[in-house]
């Protein structure tokens, strides 16, 4: 059977900085990217993700839906939903659902006082008041140290290198892209990002070997 599960702890998603420097972060960019997402090359689904602006707060969106297929039967469905909602460059909410190949998993959380209260798949747990998710979409979040993943609740280290430019194929142009590795227990993550600091690509290695990749339409 194939396991997505190592990818799809990308986020889908989430880190601590101090509360001085994180409050000190600009807004992140409104904006919505599409990704087509395949497995080994063959298409297996869409990730969306939605930044709004609304006054004070920033509201994030975030859609996945994958079936992988070995001839005309289906072996592997995930489905992902997560609404974030940030302050000053913080989480401030966070409200989750995801089915992953039929097991149900919920993560809820807020930020109360100095703290942020997150209940997920291991119980509830009280963290750093500033943290933030696997936030693909802005590239703050590749300074952080800790990230709060949005399908499990777990508060997870993550290693981040700038590894230089490269040439991508993005749709039928070749950009220069900043390529960066984010390593974190079971995951194996590529990023690349435009001049402009768009996302436009990213890719991880699976624990079984295969290669999952998300390619921007």
């Amino acid at each position: 059977m194939t396991n997505l599960k190592p990818a799809i702890l990308l986020g889908f998603y989430l880190l601590g900085l101090s509360g001085a420097a994180a409050a000190a972060a600009p807004y992140p960019p409104a904006g919505s990217w599409r990704f087509t997402v395949m497995l080994d090359g063959k298409r297996i689904g869409e990730h969306y993700f939605a930044v709004v602006r609304q006054a004070n707060e920033v509201v994030v969106d975030t859609e996945a839906h994958f079936k992988v297929k070995v001839g005309f039967i289906p072996v592997f469905e995930y489905d992902h939903k997560d609404h974030e909602v940030w302050r000053n460059g913080c989480l401030g909410q966070i409200n989750s659902r995801t089915h992953d190949n039929g097991n149900p998993f919920a993560v809820q959380g807020v930020l109360v006082g100095d703290g942020f209260e997150v209940q997920g798949a291991h119980g509830a747990v009280i963290l750093p008041a500033c943290i933030s998710t696997f936030a693909y979409w802005d590239q703050h979040f590749l300074t952080e140290q800790r990230l709060l993943n949005s399908q499990s609740g777990e508060y997870q280290p993550v290693t981040v290198t700038r590894e230089g430019i490269e040439n991508l194929k993005v749709g039928a142009q070749t950009i220069p892209a900043q390529r960066y590795s984010l390593q974190a227990p079971k995951l194996d993550i590529t990023l690349w990002y435009s001049a402009a600091g768009d996302w436009v690509a990213l890719e991880s290695k699976l624990e079984n070997g295969r290669t999952l990749r998300y390619e921007i339409q």
